[in-house]
């Protein structure tokens, strides 16, 4: 299997190398010497770093890279201002400098942080993001999306600051949850129903594998995912085209249910249920028929995924309606307080609609909630 992928944006300097494969975890020390770093800042939360932690410290020590470690508490409520103003402080008295690389080591919300205080510092220096998670390899480390979250929503602040590498380790995901791992799916069932109708199927016929991890299947799955992500990235590096904008299915309402359940639910679950949402309203808005959007719900559930509430939401209880229609108001990518869904017209074909009702919206927020 060919490992190297690369997103090339043009009119800007920018280049991000992709490598995947079983064992590069251990050579990351490898591809980050071809940066030639002054010093590399590793960032990670706490837990990350004590179950795969040594492997990367032994790769950098293999390549005599002068490294040091900064590490966070797990969870969405580290990606605040707080932490960032920690690691400022953190690069400052190790002396990071603008050939220094910061590396974020873990999952989506540590590729958020560290990638946000990389854009941030010394206003801008080069990251590398080695992901731990299905949903960080999937999605949050390709791309630049950087970020922390405030009380009225999620991500409100942030900046596009693209990683120079991403190193993807399949043997990573053997010390996930299972909850995680199924969670991490929701994006590649996003990027196969907006994308790519073949890796819709591709998906239902290899569900068993893909929930078993595989190796051959997750190798596929890791670089179906990257292709996808990379194509879409180059196209519209900095979502300014609309391009790019056509990611977000699933997460208008999907961020939406995240804030108001407290972050008590993971990513990947709300994306599964803003996924199922955006079809109620895509039959109605986009002509969506409704045998397509039976067959999304039912690759949702065949990865063991929520299509409703009701199979999530017993670690959170009740997620109330109004409080998931305020954040839609709030959505970063609202105009004049109307969020902007992202719509299905059929499988591997999607569109963006700024006018559907508010009447619509509740009604499919209602529906994955059960109320």
């Amino acid at each position: 299997m060919t490992r190297d992928l690369e997103i090339r944006v043009s009119g800007r300097s920018v280049a991000t190398r992709i490598v995947v494969g079983c064992g590069e975890m251990d050579r990351a020390g490898t591809w980050l010497a071809s940066l030639s770093p002054s010093t590399c800042v590793v960032v990670s939360e706490r837990n990350v770093l004590a179950i795969l932690g040594d492997r990367v410290a032994r790769s950098l020590r293999s390549a005599d890279l002068p490294c040091e470690t900064f590490t966070f508490a797990e969870g969405e409520a580290s990606k605040s201002g707080a932490t960032i103003a920690a690691l400022h402080e953190f690069f400052s008295r190790v002396g990071l400098d603008r050939r220094g690389v910061v590396i974020a080591f873990g999952g989506g919300v540590v590729s958020d942080v560290a990638g946000f205080a990389a854009a941030t510092w010394m206003r801008g220096v080069r990251h590398v993001n080695v992901p731990t998670t299905l949903e960080g390899m999937i999605d949050a480390s390709i791309g630049g999306k950087t970020g922390i979250n405030l009380p009225a929503g999620k991500n409100l602040v942030g900046a596009f600051h693209h990683p120079v590498l991403v190193v993807m380790d399949p043997q990573c995901l053997g010390s996930l949850a299972p909850r995680d791992l199924r969670a991490g799916l929701a994006e590649s069932v996003k990027h196969a129903v907006v994308f790519d109708e073949a890796f819709v199927t591709w998906h239902e016929e290899n569900a068993g594998e893909i929930l078993a991890l595989d190796p051959p299947v997750t190798e596929v799955l890791l670089r179906r995912n990257a292709e996808i992500k990379s194509g879409v990235v180059s196209a519209d590096p900095y979502e300014e085209t609309g391009v790019r904008a056509l990611l977000n299915f699933g997460h208008t309402i999907g961020h939406a249910i995240e804030s108001a359940s407290g972050y008590g639910l993971r990513h990947g679950e709300c994306v599964a249920l803003g996924m199922a949402a955006a079809c109620r309203i895509s039959v109605r808005r986009s002509g969506l028929s409704p045998a397509e959007a039976e067959r999304v719900v039912r690759l949702i559930r065949s990865l063991e995924l929520p299509s409703t509430l009701g199979e999530a939401g017993a670690k959170v209880g009740g997620v109330d309606v109004d409080a998931v229609m305020a954040r839609l108001a709030s959505d970063k990518k609202a105009v004049q307080g109307r969020a902007r869904f992202v719509l299905l017209e059929q499988i591997g074909r999607a569109c963006l609609a700024e006018g559907v009702p508010a009447s619509d919206a509740r009604e499919a927020v209602e529906s994955v909630l059960g109320v």
